[in-house]
């Protein structure tokens, strides 16, 4: 889909990192942007800083997890414009445990931004894009993540597998339509993804995590087993013109590392080694 000034883009998480970036980059091409995130300050923020560009901006405090907050979202963008052509499902927040030492309410509240955040935008935006005569185009923030695991990152690596399998069967579903999919998986990014429990609020548990929580926990760095071969980081901006670029050439899949191909071979060949007869049925 060919981005041009006037269209309009939804990007969740857009108050940092990388949907502020994809929010930036949207407004440099001239398009409208609904900058939703958690954080209404932190929306706002983003959308005061894109009207430099002259495009016309609205800034929505939404939490993706609750499905009401996400209609409301695309009520929001309907009225003020009418249509959505860049569909960006970014909010993510992500834990640093071992899967062993994940609490249900840890799973809960990983599951319910990071992939239940993404159904409730399709459910909500998909109507507007079927009804209106534009092109769009979805762009689902998976991870690298979502195509190797990661030790110690075991809910997150759940959780983007499975924004990577529905992201899949999304683009197979639309083929042939005016709705195009992509699907983003980054390596390590310069966002404060693994600070993201300063937002996080536990229904089950009825506990509010603070900042001061989170950085006794953990750092907000990403610790792996893996060498600094797969530790390159990007900036949030490079990202967000990779993506764009990515978009316009349709791609399903969009990689940011190309070093970490080599991770998803060992992955990809181990399975594909099981296809070859060598297991006895």
């Amino acid at each position: 889909m060919k981005l041009k000034a006037g269209q309009v883009a939804v990007i969740t998480g857009a108050g940092s990192g990388i949907g502020e970036a994809l929010a930036h980059a949207c407004a440099s091409r001239g398009m409208h942007v609904v900058a939703a995130d958690i954080e209404r300050n932190a929306a706002e923020r983003t959308a005061t800083a894109l009207r430099v560009h002259g495009g016309k901006t609205l800034a929505v405090a939404v939490n993706v997890a609750h499905r009401d907050e996400v209609q409301h979202l695309a009520e929001r963008t309907r009225q003020a414009f009418g249509e959505c052509h860049l569909l960006c499902n970014n909010a993510g927040v992500s834990i640093n445990r071992p899967v062993a030492e994940c609490s249900a309410a840890d799973w809960e509240w990983v599951w319910s931004v990071n992939v239940t955040g993404i159904t409730h935008a399709i459910e909500a935006f998909m109507p507007m894009l079927k009804r209106q005569n534009a092109a769009s185009h979805i762009i689902n923030t998976a991870s690298m993540a979502g195509l190797v695991p990661l030790p110690g990152f075991g809910a997150y690596v759940a959780s983007k597998y499975a924004v990577v399998g529905l992201s899949e069967v999304l683009h197979q579903e639309l083929a042939g339509s005016s709705i195009g999919v992509s699907i983003l998986c980054p390596g390590v990014v310069d966002t404060r993804i693994f600070a993201s429990e300063r937002n996080r609020f536990d229904r089950s548990e009825g506990l509010a995590h603070t900042q001061a929580d989170t950085d006794a926990h953990h750092s907000g760095s990403m610790e792996t087993d893996f060498d600094d071969t797969y530790s390159r980081m990007l900036s949030p901006q490079k990202v967000a013109e990779i993506t764009l670029a990515a978009v316009e050439k349709e791609h399903l899949y969009v990689a940011t590392h190309p070093e970490w191909l080599a991770l998803f071979k060992q992955r990809s060949d181990t399975i594909e080694s099981v296809f070859g007869g060598s297991i006895a049925h």
